[in-house]
Protein backbone atom coordinates (compact mmCIF):
# COMPACT_ATOMS: atom_id res chain seq x y z
CA UNK A 1 0.00 0.00 0.00
CA UNK A 2 1.28 3.45 -0.97
CA UNK A 3 0.19 6.89 0.20
CA UNK A 4 0.58 9.99 -1.96
CA UNK A 5 0.22 13.27 -0.09
CA UNK A 6 -0.88 16.50 -1.75
CA UNK A 7 -0.38 19.59 0.38
CA UNK A 8 -1.70 23.06 -0.38
CA UNK A 9 0.40 25.65 1.35
CA UNK A 10 -1.08 29.04 0.56
CA UNK A 11 -2.86 30.71 3.45
CA UNK A 12 -6.39 30.53 2.04
CA UNK A 13 -6.17 26.74 1.90
CA UNK A 14 -5.19 26.51 5.57
CA UNK A 15 -2.32 24.14 4.71
CA UNK A 16 -4.74 21.28 4.15
CA UNK A 17 -3.58 17.78 3.15
CA UNK A 18 -5.20 15.50 0.60
CA UNK A 19 -4.23 11.82 0.52
CA UNK A 20 -4.43 9.27 -2.27
CA UNK A 21 -4.13 5.73 -0.89
CA UNK A 22 -3.11 3.23 -3.57
CA UNK A 23 -2.92 -0.53 -3.93
CA UNK A 24 -2.88 -2.74 -7.03
CA UNK A 25 -4.41 -0.27 -9.45
CA UNK A 26 -7.08 1.05 -7.12
CA UNK A 27 -7.18 4.23 -5.06
CA UNK A 28 -9.08 6.08 -2.36
CA UNK A 29 -8.96 9.86 -2.03
CA UNK A 30 -9.24 11.24 1.50
CA UNK A 31 -10.24 14.89 2.03
CA UNK A 32 -9.97 16.43 -1.47
CA UNK A 33 -9.16 19.94 -0.34
CA UNK A 34 -8.99 21.87 -3.61
CA UNK A 35 -11.35 22.11 -6.59
CA UNK A 36 -8.88 21.53 -9.40
CA UNK A 37 -7.77 18.69 -11.69
CA UNK A 38 -4.50 17.85 -9.95
CA UNK A 39 -5.78 14.76 -8.12
CA UNK A 40 -7.88 13.55 -11.03
CA UNK A 41 -5.03 13.92 -13.49
CA UNK A 42 -2.74 12.01 -11.12
CA UNK A 43 -5.24 9.14 -10.98
CA UNK A 44 -5.66 9.05 -14.75
CA UNK A 45 -1.95 9.30 -15.48
CA UNK A 46 -1.27 6.35 -13.19
CA UNK A 47 -4.20 4.27 -14.48
CA UNK A 48 -5.81 4.14 -11.05
CA UNK A 49 -9.46 3.27 -10.48
CA UNK A 50 -10.96 5.58 -7.87
CA UNK A 51 -12.91 3.35 -5.50
CA UNK A 52 -14.29 6.05 -3.19
CA UNK A 53 -13.81 9.51 -1.75
CA UNK A 54 -13.74 9.78 2.04
CA UNK A 55 -14.22 12.88 4.17
CA UNK A 56 -12.91 12.95 7.71
CA UNK A 57 -15.32 15.81 8.47
CA UNK A 58 -17.38 18.47 6.80
CA UNK A 59 -15.25 21.61 6.92
CA UNK A 60 -14.84 23.43 3.62
CA UNK A 61 -11.06 23.14 3.43
CA UNK A 62 -11.33 19.35 3.26
CA UNK A 63 -14.15 18.97 0.74
CA UNK A 64 -13.86 21.48 -2.09
CA UNK A 65 -12.76 18.86 -4.60
CA UNK A 66 -15.52 16.33 -3.92
CA UNK A 67 -17.91 17.27 -6.73
CA UNK A 68 -15.17 17.36 -9.36
CA UNK A 69 -13.90 13.86 -8.44
CA UNK A 70 -17.36 12.30 -8.12
CA UNK A 71 -18.41 13.66 -11.50
CA UNK A 72 -15.19 12.71 -13.29
CA UNK A 73 -14.88 9.19 -11.89
CA UNK A 74 -18.50 8.36 -11.04
CA UNK A 75 -17.47 7.13 -7.59
CA UNK A 76 -19.24 7.18 -4.21
CA UNK A 77 -18.20 9.47 -1.41
CA UNK A 78 -18.69 9.04 2.30
CA UNK A 79 -19.12 11.24 5.37
CA UNK A 80 -20.43 10.61 8.88
CA UNK A 81 -24.16 11.28 9.10
CA UNK A 82 -23.67 13.92 11.80
CA UNK A 83 -21.63 16.00 9.35
CA UNK A 84 -23.83 15.55 6.28
CA UNK A 85 -25.56 18.85 7.02
CA UNK A 86 -22.22 20.67 6.86
CA UNK A 87 -21.97 19.85 3.16
CA UNK A 88 -24.68 22.39 2.33
CA UNK A 89 -24.41 24.88 5.19
CA UNK A 90 -21.75 27.55 4.66
CA UNK A 91 -21.90 28.64 8.30
CA UNK A 92 -21.47 25.16 9.75
CA UNK A 93 -18.72 24.21 7.30
CA UNK A 94 -16.94 27.50 8.09
CA UNK A 95 -16.64 28.66 4.47
CA UNK A 96 -18.78 31.67 5.33
CA UNK A 97 -16.00 32.99 7.54
CA UNK A 98 -13.58 32.90 4.59
CA UNK A 99 -16.01 34.88 2.38
CA UNK A 100 -16.03 32.00 -0.11
CA UNK A 101 -19.24 30.02 0.53
CA UNK A 102 -18.76 26.34 -0.35
CA UNK A 103 -21.36 23.61 -0.70
CA UNK A 104 -21.13 20.03 -2.00
CA UNK A 105 -23.84 19.02 -4.46
CA UNK A 106 -23.00 15.32 -4.76
CA UNK A 107 -25.08 12.93 -2.67
CA UNK A 108 -23.11 11.41 0.18
CA UNK A 109 -23.29 7.92 1.59
CA UNK A 110 -23.42 8.41 5.34
CA UNK A 111 -21.44 6.52 7.96
CA UNK A 112 -22.38 5.65 11.53
CA UNK A 113 -18.80 5.50 12.74
CA UNK A 114 -18.24 1.80 13.36
CA UNK A 115 -18.04 0.41 9.82
CA UNK A 116 -15.33 -1.81 8.41
CA UNK A 117 -14.72 -2.03 4.66
CA UNK A 118 -12.71 -4.59 2.77
CA UNK A 119 -10.86 -2.32 0.37
CA UNK A 120 -7.41 -1.95 -1.23
CA UNK A 121 -6.46 -5.40 0.03
CA UNK A 122 -6.93 -4.32 3.66
CA UNK A 123 -9.66 -3.72 6.20
CA UNK A 124 -10.59 -0.06 6.60
CA UNK A 125 -12.12 0.80 9.97
CA UNK A 126 -14.12 3.97 10.60
CA UNK A 127 -13.48 5.49 14.03
CA UNK A 128 -15.94 8.16 15.17
CA UNK A 129 -14.05 10.92 17.00
CA UNK A 130 -16.49 13.76 17.68
CA UNK A 131 -15.23 16.99 19.16
CA UNK A 132 -13.79 19.04 16.27
CA UNK A 133 -17.16 18.43 14.58
CA UNK A 134 -20.02 16.16 15.58
CA UNK A 135 -19.26 13.81 12.72
CA UNK A 136 -15.46 13.81 12.71
CA UNK A 137 -13.99 10.40 11.95
CA UNK A 138 -10.58 8.82 11.48
CA UNK A 139 -9.92 6.11 8.90
CA UNK A 140 -7.67 3.26 9.98
CA UNK A 141 -6.20 0.60 7.68
CA UNK A 142 -5.87 -2.28 10.11
CA UNK A 143 -3.28 -4.48 8.41
CA UNK A 144 -1.05 -1.65 7.18
CA UNK A 145 -1.46 0.31 10.44
CA UNK A 146 -2.19 3.63 8.75
CA UNK A 147 -4.41 6.23 10.42
CA UNK A 148 -5.88 9.19 8.53
CA UNK A 149 -6.81 11.46 11.39
CA UNK A 150 -8.30 14.52 9.69
CA UNK A 151 -8.50 17.37 12.20
CA UNK A 152 -8.77 15.05 15.20
CA UNK A 153 -5.02 14.68 15.72
CA UNK A 154 -1.99 16.56 14.41
CA UNK A 155 1.70 16.30 15.10
CA UNK A 156 1.98 17.72 18.61
CA UNK A 157 -1.56 19.05 18.70
CA UNK A 158 -5.25 18.42 17.97
CA UNK A 159 -8.07 20.15 16.11
CA UNK A 160 -9.98 23.12 17.43
CA UNK A 161 -13.02 22.53 19.61
CA UNK A 162 -14.54 26.04 19.46
CA UNK A 163 -16.14 25.96 16.00
CA UNK A 164 -19.77 25.39 14.98
CA UNK A 165 -20.77 21.79 15.95
CA UNK A 166 -17.60 21.33 18.03
CA UNK A 167 -18.02 19.57 21.38
CA UNK A 168 -15.16 19.95 23.82
CA UNK A 169 -16.73 17.52 26.27
CA UNK A 170 -16.21 14.66 23.82
CA UNK A 171 -12.55 15.43 23.18
CA UNK A 172 -10.87 13.09 25.65
CA UNK A 173 -13.17 10.16 24.86
CA UNK A 174 -12.43 10.61 21.16
CA UNK A 175 -8.67 10.74 21.66
CA UNK A 176 -8.86 7.68 23.92
CA UNK A 177 -9.99 5.64 20.90
CA UNK A 178 -6.82 6.55 19.04
CA UNK A 179 -4.61 5.74 22.02
CA UNK A 180 -5.82 2.13 21.81
CA UNK A 181 -4.33 1.63 18.34
CA UNK A 182 -0.95 -0.06 17.84
CA UNK A 183 1.80 2.33 18.88
CA UNK A 184 3.67 1.83 15.60
CA UNK A 185 0.80 3.05 13.44
CA UNK A 186 1.59 5.91 11.08
CA UNK A 187 -0.59 9.01 11.29
CA UNK A 188 -1.57 11.15 8.30
CA UNK A 189 -3.29 14.31 9.61
CA UNK A 190 -5.51 16.82 7.85
CA UNK A 191 -2.89 19.56 8.32
CA UNK A 192 0.83 19.53 8.85
CA UNK A 193 3.45 16.76 8.73
CA UNK A 194 2.96 13.04 9.17
CA UNK A 195 3.73 11.45 12.50
CA UNK A 196 3.27 8.18 14.39
CA UNK A 197 1.30 7.17 17.43
CA UNK A 198 4.34 6.29 19.52
CA UNK A 199 5.73 9.81 18.99
CA UNK A 200 2.42 11.44 19.83
CA UNK A 201 1.96 9.38 22.99
CA UNK A 202 5.34 10.62 24.09
CA UNK A 203 5.21 14.26 23.00
CA UNK A 204 1.60 15.31 22.46
CA UNK A 205 0.20 16.86 25.63
CA UNK A 206 -3.40 16.13 24.60
CA UNK A 207 -2.75 12.39 24.51
CA UNK A 208 -1.41 12.49 28.05
CA UNK A 209 -4.58 13.87 29.66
Amino acid sequence: MRVEKFSYNDFDDLNANTYVVINEGEAIVIDPSIDDDKIGDFLTKNNLRLVMVLLTHGHFDHMRGVDRLVKRFNCPFYIHFDDEKLLVDETLNCSYFENTPIIVNSKAITLSGDEEFGVLGDTLKVIHTPFHTEGSVCYYFINNKLLFSGDTLFMGSIGRDDLPTSNRRKRNDSLAKIKLLPKECKIYPGHGPNTSLDKELLLNHFLQL
